[in-house]
């Protein structure tokens, strides 16, 4: 199930459909991270941990 979740998560970034909200974007720029970061983290991350 999980891998299924993943590569769901995977195609949106790949296809762009996909909205990142505003408490999301506030804390991307509050740890420092820019868009590309989290969709290359999702591109190439695995779920490790439910």
């Amino acid at each position: 199930m999980h891998k299924r979740v993943l590569h769901k998560m995977q195609e949106k970034i790949r296809t762009r459909q996909y909205v990142m909200t505003i408490h999301a974007e506030e804390e991307m720029n509050n740890d420092g991270l820019t868009i590309f970061d989290i969709e290359r983290a999702v591109l190439t991350g695995k779920i490790i941990e439910r």
